[in-house]
Order: structure tokens, then sequence, then C-alpha cells
């Protein structure tokens, strides 16, 4: 009798939890295509409800010889302070490249830096060094206190 008190319990805790509902509203897709092309070119774009869009075109490429895929697009949202948010983009071999107004941008280089540069650009590349002695004036004892007590 005891477990069936235990069991009937159980039950009604379990049956009587509330429900919760998410907190987020459903948002309806209002357009979407999709175009996969046999050579590798691709394009999707979409829109909802609520104003999001998006739109890419791609293609698969290869650099040295290894497969990958460069992209072009733009994205457009409404923000938290319910300003709209346009962000353009480029990615590729060289990573992803956005743009937009709200996006910081990164201090300018200093002109010592930028003079150094430069000057690095005009020399004769160096020839690769494979012996794995990086830093020539280095061989391991070349600092070395014999008389250290710790």
């Amino acid at each position: 009798m005891f477990k069936g008190l235990i069991m009937l319990s159980v039950v009604l805790v379990v049956s009587g939890q509330t429900r919760t509902t998410p907190k987020f509203k459903e948002i309806p897709i209002v357009s979407h295509e999709n175009i996969l092309e046999v050579d590798g070119k691709f394009r999707y774009s979409y829109e909802g409800g609520d104003g999001t869009r998006a739109i890419q075109d791609g293609q698969q490429i290869f650099v040295n010889n290894q497969a990958g895929t460069a992209s072009q697009g733009q994205y457009t949202y409404q923000g938290d302070d319910g300003k709209t948010y346009s962000v353009s983009y480029t990615a590729d071999e060289n990573g992803y490249r956005p743009s937009a107004d709200h996006l910081p941008t990164p201090p300018p280089v200093p002109a010592p830096i930028a003079r150094a540069l430069a000057y690095l650009a005009t020399l004769p590349p160096q020839k690769e060094n494979n012996n794995n002695n990086h830093n020539n004036n280095f061989n391991g004892n070349a600092n070395k206190n014999n008389n250290r007590k710790f």
C-alpha cells in the first residue's frame, strides 16, 4: 500500500507541473530560394516576416590544390535597439571579411610601422633555412650562467 501511495504521489507531481512555452514568437518565412548548380555555384536567399533578409552567392574554388568556397552576400536584421542593421561580406581563402557602418574599424597603422613594412616590401625574399636552427646566434648554451643558484 505504501508503494502505491508513493507511486500515486509521483504521478500527481509530474502531471501537475506547468509546461513552459518559449518566450520567442515564431517568425514566418516570407520567401526562400536555394539554387545549387552542377559546376559548384550556388545562391540562396530568404526573408523573414520580421524583415530579416539574407542573400549569398558563391562558388567552389581551388587554392593551392585545396578545394574551398568563395562567397559574398549581405544580411539585414533588426537589433534589440529597434534599429535595422545591414552587413555585407566576402568569405574566401582570405577569411570572412564583413563590412558595415556599425562594425568597429581597426586603428590606423602607426607611421613608423607603415614605413618599416614599406621598407621590408622592397627587400628581396630570403632563402628558407631548413636546418631547424631558426636563430643562428642561439646554440642552447649562449646565455647559460653556471653560477645560478636557482
